[in-house]
């Protein structure tokens, strides 16, 4: 074979050399994925931060913390009740059963802080009582051997009370006022009510009736001459501990004589509730002091205005700018999240209106 026949049939060994390394080479995966040879995984990160038991708070808030129930994506909300911490401090119990749902956006934007996880189930529904148990040892000496016995005395620790409302919440010097609504919680039987003001002698509450742990109905005798303006209420449970409701109650000069032409013209007006102007009020589930605009018609006509729906709220002071525009000035309690109306009372405690639309505590 002379020499360019070999040279020929060298380079076809080569090619067919190079064409078999590349039938077998691998072709990598591609980037980011993973799992056994031959199958594909990718991971998608979930659109929600938190998940159903995690314990989450604003951080600026203090008092009560949100549990989350679930979290819905299809509506991109979350279910979520409040959460209370135990008297030792640990996470913690719910006061009742309610849930709201709440877009997640919100939760998100005012919870940040991000507590602990739990399992929802196991997590208590009502407040718990606090024990303590202090032990006192004796060392019994017998002729058998040594034997220590050991007393332990258990004190059941109550919660205070807490006012969150009054109706009324207006009264003349000079009269006597029964209080069909004083709303809170924690009231115990034999709880004693009382106003009170900084240089004044307080005013007691007869005929007190304990009707619920979460009301009360008395009867205030203002005497002649008392010093008007705002008083505190001051409930006080058996076991002597107390809630003080600032500027509760508003007492006004003595008995005004109203004239039958007056009084038939307010009891005409016809006083509407034809829109509230912020729907939404941001506490954080604290307390805090919020007020709460509406529109309509004759509404200097009530004296008060009232949330109700969770809880019922009242206001601590009412103002009517004009017939049409109002405006209610109200301490949130802690825990108070919620939705609610809002309804108009006059003197006697009768509602004038109440709102077809609602607003939202959150």
């Amino acid at each position: 074979m002379d020499t360019s026949s070999l040279v020929i049939a060298a380079l076809l060994a080569l090619i067919v050399v190079c064409a078999c390394s590349a039938g077998c080479s691998v072709t990598s995966s591609p980037a980011g994925t993973t799992g056994p040879a031959g199958v594909t995984t990718t991971t998608s990160p979930s659109s929600a931060l938190y998940g159903a038991g995690d314990i989450i708070k604003n951080p600026k808030s203090t008092g009560a913390a949100v549990l989350i129930i679930s979290y819905d994506p299809g509506t991109d909300a979350y279910e979520r009740a409040y959460i209370y911490p135990n008297s030792d401090g640990s996470w913690g119990h719910r006061i009742d059963s309610s849930t709201l749902k709440i877009s997640r956006s919100i939760i998100e934007q005012v919870y940040t802080e991000k507590i602990s996880t739990v399992a929802v189930s196991a997590v208590p529904v009502g407040t718990p009582t606090a024990v303590r148990t202090p032990v006192a040892s004796s060392t019994i000496q017998t002729l058998s051997p040594t034997v220590t016995a050991t007393t332990t005395a258990t004190t059941t620790v109550l919660p205070p009370p807490h006012v969150t409302g009054i109706t009324p919440l207006t009264g003349h010097a000079g009269t006597t006022v029964s209080i069909t609504e004083l709303d809170g919680r924690n009231f115990r039987s034999g709880a004693n009510v009382s106003l009170v003001k900084s240089g004044q002698s307080s005013i007691p509450a007869t005929a007190v009736s304990v009707t619920s742990p979460v009301l009360i109905t008395c009867t205030f005798v203002i005497p002649p001459g008392t010093a008007t303006g705002f008083w505190d209420i001051l409930v006080t449970n058996p076991d002597g501990q107390y809630h003080q409701y600032q500027n509760g109650f508003d007492i006004l000069e003595g008995t005004v004589t109203t004239s039958t032409t007056t009084t038939s013209s307010a009891a005409s007006a016809s006083v509407t509730i034809t829109q509230i102007q912020d729907t939404l009020l941001g506490t954080g589930c604290a307390e805090s002091d919020k007020t709460v605009s509406i529109l309509g018609t004759n509404l200097t006509v009530p004296i008060y205005m009232k949330l109700t729906g969770t809880s019922t709220i009242t206001a601590r002071a009412y103002s009517a700018t004009s017939s049409s525009l109002a405006t209610g000035y109200f301490t949130i309690p802690a825990g108070s999240c919620g939705t609610y109306y809002v309804t108009l009372v006059d003197s006697s405690g009768t509602v004038l209106a109440t709102s077809s639309n609602t607003l939202t505590i959150q």
